[in-house]
């Protein structure tokens, strides 16, 4: 990899965002803990985290976590604490997250080979696109854990969601403040401290809401549903969802036609038949036009949300706070 120079620039507009704003969806799908006295975007974000915005994109819409977010940790991760070395002993920000070089190397290693076929090493780590779509991936899972409260999964990807865990059932609603003691719920851990208490604030201060953030959550009676690798995104104002990773959870069957490369789904003696890239799709054998049609993103066949549920008499509701469809079933 090429040396790459940090350039400072600007704040977004000078300005800085309270956490009440944070609070109230400032990240568009945050719905936990609010806490006040810290200022978003106060730091200046560096040219780095602008030469990756595709890498972000694509990572955020596909594993359902804000770009902008997703960015602000790895800049966290990258912010001159962090360094690699290259071969000449210059230095570069490690983009890869460090602890996988001592605890997650398994897992990283593993998801490459889930997602690429290839079994990463902790080396890679330090190529910028495997480790920014780890981190979503870890961070969607967390986001899943703790109810899309942004707060607790910024401290479980610091501390680890064990740790973070022991703190809330000792301090209830008042887990935020017992951070700084956080060695106190670790085992086997032979230093002094633990993690970084401030990381929170940290992350938050690198946030800048630079990037247009396509995902969107669906809640199936309250709970939050947690999908493999694609996440539902926004396109052209049209929800579009993973076929089978939220209709087989609402009793329907999901079949593949290879002959006319159509998604077949059948619920309730219906069947919906969705041919991959047309606007023509059929209930019963009825033609039906589509606002935006049924497409393979990151090997997932997606489908028109509304269309489906419409097509089968479910009922949703759209919580634009939060970007969340949800669905009582």
């Amino acid at each position: 990899m090429k040396k790459i120079a940090v350039i400072c620039t600007a704040v977004c507009a000078g300005l800085s965002i309270n956490v009440s704003a944070f609070a109230q969806g400032c990240i568009a799908d945050h719905k936990g803990t609010s806490m006040d006295g810290i200022d978003i975007g106060t730091v200046e974000v560096g040219s780095l985290v602008k030469q990756y915005f595709d890498y972000f994109k694509a990572a955020g819409d596909q594993y359902g976590v804000d770009p902008n977010l997703l960015a602000a940790v790895c800049m966290q991760e990258s912010s001159g604490r962090n360094l690699s070395y290259r071969e000449d002993g210059s230095s570069y920000p490690a983009w890869g997250i460090m602890q996988i070089e001592y605890t997650m190397n398994e897992s990283f290693g593993k998801f490459g080979y889930d997602t690429t076929g290839v079994y990463w090493t902790p080396e890679d780590r330090l190529d910028p696109q495997k480790s920014i779509n780890y981190a979503a991936h870890l961070i969607s899972g967390y986001l899943i854990k703790y109810d899309c409260d942004y707060l607790k999964m910024l401290t479980a990807y610091n501390y680890g969601s064990t740790v973070l865990d022991r703190i809330v059932a000792a301090k209830g609603d008042d887990w935020l403040s017992e951070r700084v003691n956080s060695v106190n719920y670790v085992t086997n851990w032979p230093y002094s401290t633990y993690g970084d208490a401030q990381y929170v604030e940290h992350v938050l201060r690198y946030y800048h809401n630079y990037m247009d953030y396509a995902g969107a959550k669906i809640r199936v009676n309250g709970t939050l549903v947690s999908f493999e690798d694609q996440y539902p995104i926004i396109k052209d104002e049209r929800t579009l969802i993973p076929v089978r990773g939220l209709l087989e959870r609402l009793g329907a069957q999901v079949d593949w036609d290879e002959n006319t490369r159509s998604a077949v789904i059948t619920k309730d003696n219906k069947e919906v038949t969705l041919p991959i890239g047309k606007k023509t799709a059929y209930i019963d054998g009825n033609s039906m036009e589509l606002e935006v049609e049924a497409q393979l993103i990151n090997g997932r066949t997606m489908v028109p949300l509304r269309f489906i549920t419409d097509a089968f008499g479910i009922e949703i509701d759209w919580e634009q706070d939060t970007r969340t469809v949800n669905i009582e079933y």
